[in-house]
């Protein structure tokens, strides 16, 4: 089998990670800024990844954090950084492919958005998701034929939708980034004490868009 990236180690299959959905929300908003960026990766992930049957509430990988099935038997992809290994495993289709292997949950959803952002995504319109997801991810023979208003483009659209629920739901979970130094440096508190505590603080909430 010819693989894309002959220069990783090629290891055994890995076992099966898990990780909730609810964290797989909270590890998107920790490593953008960008909601809708996140929201669009997320509802991909929704719409794709396996998950228990015994319980729906988690994602399943093929193993080593691939929660997405990347593949590495056909082009490079535009962007490589977080793929460390590779491994084989017999897909959805029953034959043997090349696998990407990840480092952990966050090297995933690192390449998950940078594709995603080159797809030109926005997670924050249903209709314009739904269309780049048929387009530009999914991608199928009969795509022209997959128009607004059609019961296919109603489906998916559904589920972005269902996603996008999901996603505002445990957004409200997530205990947020760790306030920056700059925010709290020793200078502005010995400068102007309690007060620049509390202003760094409502700078944050309102820059990670708590408030």
């Amino acid at each position: 089998m010819k693989s894309a990236y002959p220069e990783l180690p090629l290891i055994e299959s890995p076992k099966s990670n898990l990780i909730s959905l609810e964290q797989s929300v909270h590890v998107l908003l920790s490593l953008t800024d960008d909601i809708c960026l996140a929201k669009a990766v997320f509802a991909i992930m929704y719409a794709e990844a396996a998950r228990p049957k015994d319980n729906r509430n988690f994602f399943r990988s093929a193993g080593n954090y691939n929660y997405s099935g990347v593949q590495t038997d056909g082009s490079r992809w535009g962007y490589s950084d977080p793929i460390i290994n590779r491994y084989l495993r017999v897909d959805s289709g029953n034959k043997y492919r090349e696998f990407a292997g990840f480092k952990n949950d966050a090297g995933f959803f690192d390449f998950m958005l940078n594709r995603i952002k080159a797809k030109g995504f926005n997670g924050c319109n249903a209709d314009e998701w739904t269309y780049t997801y048929i387009n530009k991810w999914w991608s199928p023979a009969a795509k022209a034929q997959y128009t607004k208003g059609t019961a296919k483009y109603n489906s998916k659209k559904s589920i972005f939708n269902d996603a996008s629920s999901r996603f505002d739901k445990f957004k409200l979970t997530y205990p947020g980034k760790p306030i920056k130094k700059k925010f709290l440096n020793k200078k502005n508190i010995k400068l102007f004490g309690i007060p620049a505590i509390f202003l760094g603080m409502l700078y944050y909430l309102h820059k990670e868009k708590y408030i």
